[in-house]
């Protein structure tokens, strides 16, 4: 089984994947939105990937990671820059985290309707960490779309899980 420093690593390379996707773009590819083809850009999608990563490191020590509470930072979607810095903070504080792993309660909205409590769910760090990987390849792969339809091509494994990564190397 991976230890919590093996999986934070992992999350450390993709998210300076995006950093150096980040620094490639220009400021009008990384805040560009389409009404029909993409109502949230480059930057919306970054900003939402950051803030669940704050969330998860805010909430570990605590045993309560609530991604609900997502400040949604407009700073964040309208500067790439900001989002650089952000990210290099959260890599830096995914090495603080050390190898060990415990017990978290998640709060993650499971319904359309506010007025439904929304169930805490037992995870562990691991199994969250794991998650903030899916999570951020998923949004990575809508970000690539976006920027192909700009006409920007992002590097060939950029948005590509890692096991569809291994499958090509394969065949």
């Amino acid at each position: 089984m991976k230890r919590t420093d093996t999986l934070a690593a992992l999350n450390q390379v993709h998210l300076r994947q995006g950093i150096y996707l980040l620094a490639s773009l220009t400021d009008a590819q990384y805040t560009a939105t389409h009404a029909t083809l993409y109502p949230s850009g480059v930057g919306e999608h970054m900003r939402h990937i950051i803030e669940h990563y704050q969330l998860f490191l805010g909430g570990f020590t605590s045993g309560l990671v609530d991604y609900d509470a997502r400040k949604r930072d407009t700073r964040i979607s309208e500067s790439r820059l900001i989002a650089i810095d952000v990210m290099e903070r959260i890599v830096d504080d995914l090495d603080a985290m050390g190898a060990s792993d415990g017990a978290l309660e998640i709060k993650m909205a499971a319904s359309h309707t506010p007025d439904n409590d929304s169930p805490l769910s037992d995870s562990t760090i691991k199994r969250e960490l794991q998650y903030l990987q899916a999570h951020t390849i998923h949004h990575y792969a809508l970000i690539a779309l976006i920027l192909r339809i700009q006409g920007v091509e992002p590097t060939p494994d950029f948005g590509v899980a890692p096991s569809t990564l291994q499958h090509r190397l394969e065949r």
